[in-house]
């Protein structure tokens, strides 16, 4: 008589290939949203009237196609967000530019987590490698996870994306994530977007200082984390 293959075996593949499936979709919309705009604007790049003019006329076409590449970018970190947040001020000015970002960081953040709490931790290495999942600070100090999600997500350069799906992992309400992460993102995407705002009113002086701000204060940040990483792989050890 045959032995039939235990549940835990032929789950792993099916959920191996769901993952894989969601991957190439996201990755292809982002790749077809990513075109559309290419197309759209390559004749209008180099002058922001030009480009506000046309966002003015497909207002929502534009909206929309920002909100979900922000949502797509948080599911497929495949560009990063800063240069789509610096794009949206561009085109839809600081403040506008900052909702939609903001609304579309939610939505794929949302989609993440749903997603990682159905399909497990085969879904999440399928996008990370399973070391530095295992070892962010999020997953190991369960006491003190709200305290460390609002932290490493004000802080500017962490892998904001990462810790999504960390989380998903967790048993952090969704609500409570968003709320602790929206209010720890607003600076940065903010900055960003008021970048972009200024590049688009040329005035670049103004622009070039808040990029480089930014850029010391996220190299600063990315080195607080590893800080923060060792000092917990420590405790741990």
């Amino acid at each position: 008589m045959k032995k039939t293959p235990s549940a835990s075996k032929t789950l792993i593949p099916v959920k191996k290939s769901k993952a894989a499936l969601v991957l190439s979709l996201a990755s292809a919309v982002f790749l077809v949203l990513t075109v559309v705009l290419i197309i759209l604007f390559r004749e209008y790049l180099s002058d922001a009237e030009k480009v506000r003019a046309l966002v003015s006329e497909n207002y929502f076409l534009g909206a929309l196609c920002l909100l979900l590449i922000c949502a797509v970018q948080v599911v497929v970190a495949l560009v990063p967000g800063e240069l789509v947040e610096i794009a949206a001020g561009y085109a839809f000015g600081a403040v506008w530019g900052t909702i939609i970002c903001v609304a579309g960081m939610i939505l794929g953040s949302i989609a993440v987590i749903l997603l990682v709490r159905k399909f497990g931790r085969k879904f999440v290495y399928a996008f990370y490698p399973k070391e530095k999942m295992d070892n962010l600070p999020i997953l190991r100090d369960p006491k003190k996870r709200n305290t460390l999600v609002l932290i490493l997500f004000l802080i500017p350069g962490t892998p904001k994306d990462m810790f999504t799906y960390a989380i998903g992992l967790t048993d952090m309400s969704i609500p409570l994530y968003l709320l602790l992460t929206t209010f720890a993102r607003l600076p940065s995407v903010v900055s960003s977007t008021v970048g972009g705002n200024a590049v688009g009113e040329k005035n670049y002086v103004a622009a070039v200082i808040i990029f480089v701000v930014t850029a010391l204060v996220s190299g600063g940040g990315l080195l607080l984390y590893r800080w923060i990483q060792k000092r917990h792989q420590k405790r741990d050890q």
